[in-house]
């Protein structure tokens, strides 16, 4: 167990790749906890840089970097506590939601400890009832499966959708709301949390915990994720695929929100268990709003969203066509 206590932004990403590296050479089992010192944008390996809005952060003096497991870029800060869990990967399940289930529910026990209601939910998100209450991210790092998550102790929804490169304020308003209300901070006592993790994921290894320090292996790889984490070119991020017509961002599993255009129709849709809770229907040319079809859609199934707009006429089909180009599936 390594607590790294606050740290420099950089660091609350570079610390924990560096274990990751360890133990894949060898060390052992290491769960870590770190707290950035300043505010920061982090992306995960696949995605587009053009998701962020990189003009406000630089603006803002905020700093991206992008980590090496995946998801959508996340604005992070000082009220949040970092978790990070790094075992060999011949101990870890190979079934992604057996080993997520395994790795995240000792995360679950610490939340109870520290008297928040939480639990593991059929999306594998650790939350209360149906607001998300930690993010988490997993990946394999060579030999070793990291799964890395965080006690939210206070969290800034307008900021963290500001942080997004959105093509228009009526798509940020929409994130923004479906932030409010599916995302909360739990002010736990982090420290009670944090003496609870060790035990739990102790009791789960079946192993005695034992306070460490980064081994030599670690401490080089930390020097080279350093200067790797602020290049340009890591940053920029693996070649860029074609542009998608779509722009989706999702706010927990199961709820997200997308933008979307085919020839003249434009359309925005917030999508809560696989059905539409709210879209808005536009144009290119003046006159073709559809606030009848509109209210048509709320509450539809995703999927069967094109054949209520294919009644419409032409511009309906259209729309349709907009909404068939995003399903949430890249999410």
């Amino acid at each position: 167990m390594i607590d790294f206590g606050r740290t420099s932004a950089l660091r609350s990403q570079t610390l924990w790749h560096a274990i990751a590296y360890g133990v894949s050479a060898g060390a052992p089992p290491t769960l870590s906890f770190v707290r950035p010192a300043e505010p920061y944008v982090c992306l995960g390996y696949h995605r587009s840089i053009e998701e962020v809005d990189l003009a406000y952060c630089t603006a803002q003096g905020l700093p991206v970097y992008r980590r090496m497991v995946g998801g959508g870029p996340v604005y992070l800060d000082s009220d949040q506590l970092f978790f990070q869990i790094a075992l060999p990967a011949a101990d870890v399940s190979p079934s992604r939601a057996r080993a997520l289930r395994d790795m995240l529910s000792p995360a679950v026990a610490a939340y109870r400890a520290a008297g928040v209601d939480a639990s593991l939910d059929r999306n594998m998100e650790i939350a209360v009832e149906d607001r998300k209450i930690c993010g988490h991210g997993a990946g394999q790092i060579e030999d070793a499966v990291v799964v890395c998550g965080n006690l939210i102790e206070g969290f800034d929804h307008e900021r963290a959708a500001r942080v997004l490169r959105l093509p228009d304020e009526g798509m940020r308003s929409e994130v923004l709301r479906l932030m409010r209300r599916y995302v909360s901070a739990t002010p736990a006592d982090p420290e009670v949390f944090r003496r609870a993790a060790v035990d739990a994921y102790a009791t789960a290894l079946g192993l005695q915990p034992v306070p460490g320090d980064l081994t030599g292996v670690e401490r080089e790889a930390l020097v080279e994720l350093d200067e790797r984490f602020t290049s340009d070119e890591w940053i920029a991020g693996p070649a860029r695929r074609p542009r998608r017509r779509t722009r989706e961002v999702k706010v927990r599993a199961g709820v997200w929100v997308f933008a979307a255009q085919h020839e003249q129709a434009l359309v925005m849709a917030s999508v809560v268990d696989d059905s539409v809770e709210r879209a808005r229907l536009s144009t290119l040319i003046p006159g073709g709003e559809m606030r009848e079809a509109e209210d048509a859609l709320a509450g539809v199934p995703l999927a069967k969203a094109p054949d209520v707009l294919g009644a419409y006429g032409d511009l309906g089909r259209q729309f349709a066509a907009a909404f068939a180009a995003s399903d949430g599936k890249s999410l």
